[in-house]
This record gives structure tokens, C-alpha cells and sequence, in this order.
């Protein structure tokens, strides 16, 4: 079955958030960070977040829509920096979704583990910080309801932003989790580090690991 890949709007906010927080609500780091939080509480936060990409002219947030029920089942999130001359595509937002954009984690469940955010946000800051350049396109988020994965959805959002990358001839930074990998290494990947959030050190449990990747660009 073909997927078409279509830019997000305010309306699809609530089902990216589910998206977002059912793709990986059994990582380690998201428990720490809210310990004491329900799904659905989470899946209202990450729309909230959304908002936040929705508004931002540099972040490209496509969707793919089932065709039978309607519903929003994969999430892309591709950064494109303006020197690329990719025009923005940012949907009219209502004024209580301005609100959340911008500062949607002053509206983020409690109690929150503010530590663990942090440290999370710095670790993948200074990952891009060490690799990325202002023409790099970055993957920041690529995620597909569990409920239609291994239906292709997926690889579809993943080509939408290959062959963008490949027309301008620039490359594609991002940060995998171990799922993810085996994807990314297919489509041209290639592995830069790996990265620890130590959940021990913030008192909580476990840890979490990222794999940093970069695909250089096809010649066309």
C-alpha cells in the first residue's frame, strides 16, 4: 500500500502526541522523567510539544493518515535549516496552540524529574553540537503508531526526507535508539558514537543509549 506523506496542522496535534508517547512509552528515561504520570496525561503533553515543531519554520513535521479510519499513524520531524532555501511550511495555529508552542513544558505533568530533562537535552545537544553543521538536515523524531508498524509507514516518512536531502545535496544527522538502528544503517546511515543517559546518577534507574548517525548525500 502507498503512504502519502503530508505536512502536519494544528488538527493533528492530539494524534502526533499519541504518537509520540505510545511509539516510546517503555523507554526508561520517560518513566524518570515522570514518575508518577498517566498515558493519557503524557499523549495531552506531547501534543502540547508538538504545537511547539508545528510553529517552528526550520522544523518540517509531516504525518502519514490511515486510509480506512482517518487517523494520524506516523509522525516525522525533519529540521531543515533556512540557508537550504526549503520554504517553511508553518500551518495557522489557534491562539491557545501559540500559547503552548511556545513553552509547552510549563505545561508539562507533575511532579517532573526537571534533572532528567536536562541532562537528556544536553546530551543530545552537545551530539549535534560535535557533528552537525548549519546545512545539515537533522532527523529529530521518526515514529509510527504501534498498533501500523511494519506496514511500510514508516520507511515512507524516511524516504520523504532522503530524497529532499539527496536533491540538495546535504546530509542527515540523527540520533537512533537500538530499534531504530537496523533502518537507518539500510538507508545509508553510518555511525558516528554512541551515547549514555546514566538514569543512576540522576536517582533513578538504569540507563539509556543513543546511536549517533550521519548519511552523506547520493550525487544525482
Amino acid at each position: 500500500m502507498s503512504y502519502p506523506v503530508e505536512y502536519a496542522t494544528e488538527q493533528d496535534a492530539v494524534g502526533l502526541g499519541c504518537i509520540n508517547n505510545d511509539s516510546f512509552q517503555t523507554r526508561l528515561m520517560l518513566s524518570a522523567m515522570f514518575p508518577e504520570t498517566d498515558e493519557p496525561t503524557l499523549r495531552t503533553y506531547k501534543s502540547y510539544q508538538a504545537m511547539k515543531h508545528l510553529a517552528n519554520p526550520e522544523a518540517h513535521v509531516v504525518k502519514i493518515t490511515d486510509p480506512t479510519s482517518g487517523a494520524v499513524v506516523g509522525y516525522g520531524r525533519w529540521l531543515i535549516p533556512a540557508v537550504l532555501g526549503v520554504p517553511p511550511n508553518v500551518p495557522e495555529l489557534s491562539e491557545q496552540a501559540q500559547i503552548y508552542a511556545k513553552d509547552p513544558v510549563a505545561f508539562a505533568p507533575q511532579p517532573m524529574n526537571a534533572n532528567v530533562y536536562a541532562a537528556f537535552r544536553a546530551l543530545l545537544d552537545a551530539g549535534r553540537k560535535r557533528y552537525t553543521t548549519d546545512r545539515d538536515m537533522t532527523l529529530d523524531l521518526l515514529a509510527t503508531l504501534p498498533s501500523h508498524q511494519g506496514k511500510g509507514i514508516g520507511t515512507a516518512m524516511l524516504r520523504w526526507g532522503i530524497e529532499l536531502a539527496d536533491s540538495l545535496q546535504t546530509r542527515i544527522y540523527l540520533e537512533a535508539t537500538a530499534e531504530g538502528y537496523p533502518l537507518y544503517i539500510k538507508y545509508g546511515w553510518k555511525r558516528l558514537e554512541e551515547i549514555e543517559l546514566d538514569l543512576e546518577k540522576l536517582g533513578c534507574h538504569g540507563k539509556e543509549s543513543f546511536f549517533l548517525m550521519m548519511r552523506d548525500p547520493v550525487p544525482q
